[in-house]
C-alpha cells in the first residue's frame, strides 16, 4: 500500500493535496514526486486529482506538472483533474491553452457524480455531447387535411362573400326607406287613370261650347 498520506479517495480519483513550499506557494517539484509515488505504488489506479483549494495562482512551472501528467495517465485510459474554484487559476489553464485539456471540478461533489457517470474521458466526452432535440410526433385536435384547409380558408376584400344576415340588413334597411314620408311631387297611384278621363270631358265640353255658340 503507499506511504503517501497526503492524499484521499474521492469516487475513482486519488486527490493529493496540494503541496506547498515554505513562502505557502503551489511546489511543483514536490507534486511530481507525489503523484510519482502514488502512480508507481498504485498502477491500476488511472485517476489522480489534485486540490488546489484555497490557492489563488500557481505558476508556469506547475502547469507543466499537470500536462506531464495528463499525457502520462490519458495514455493509460485516465485522467489529471483539479479541484479549484479559483478563477485566477482557470484564466492562467485559458491562457496556457490547457483548459480544454485538463478537468477542472468546483466542488467535490462534482467529482463524485463524475466517478458514478463517466470512467474513461471518451466516456465523459460521449455523455457531455448535447443530443439532437427530439420533435415529437403530437396529434392536432382540429380537423385535417382538406376540410380544414376548407374551414379556415376565409376570403376577405372583393373575394368575400356576403352572409345572409348581411343581406337581411340592406333589406331591413330598404324597408325603413320604403316606410317614410313620399316625394311630394310624385304623382298618386291613380294619376295615370284619370288624367285620360279629365281630357274627354274638357273636350266635350270645348265641343258643346263651339256648338251653341254657332
Amino acid at each position: 500500500m503507499n506511504s503517501l498520506k497526503n492524499y484521499r479517495e474521492v469516487g475513482i480519483f486519488d486527490l493529493l493535496s496540494a503541496p506547498l513550499n515554505p513562502i505557502g506557494a503551489f511546489d511543483a517539484e514536490q507534486f511530481k514526486k507525489d503523484v510519482r509515488a502514488l502512480i508507481d505504488a498504485n498502477p491500476d489506479d488511472k485517476f489522480v486529482a489534485v486540490d488546489l483549494m484555497g490557492l489563488d495562482f500557481v505558476y508556469s512551472d506547475a502547469y507543466n506538472a499537470f500536462i506531464q501528467f495528463q499525457q502520462e495517465l490519458s495514455a493509460k485510459g485516465g485522467m489529471l483533474a483539479l479541484l479549484s474554484n479559483s478563477k485566477t487559476i482557470a484564466d492562467g489553464l485559458m491562457k496556457a491553452g490547457l483548459a480544454s485539456k485538463l478537468k477542472v471540478f468546483s466542488f467535490e461533489a462534482e467529482m463524485m457524480s463524475f466517478s458514478l457517470h463517466s470512467h474513461s474521458p471518451e466516456q465523459e466526452t460521449a455523455a457531455a455531447a448535447p443530443e439532437e432535440p427530439v420533435v415529437a410526433a403530437v396529434a392536432s385536435q382540429n380537423v385535417g387535411g382538406s376540410e380544414a384547409h376548407r374551414r379556415t380558408d376565409r376570403k376577405t376584400g372583393l373575394n368575400r362573400r356576403f352572409t345572409k344576415s348581411f343581406n337581411a340588413i340592406i333589406k331591413k334597411k330598404d324597408d325603413k326607406e320604403k316606410e317614410g314620408i313620399g316625394d311630394p311631387f310624385a304623382e298618386p297611384p291613380m294619376t295615370h287613370k284619370v288624367a285620360p278621363v279629365i281630357v274627354v270631358v274638357v273636350l266635350l265640353f270645348a265641343a258643346l261650347a263651339v256648338f251653341i255658340l254657332m
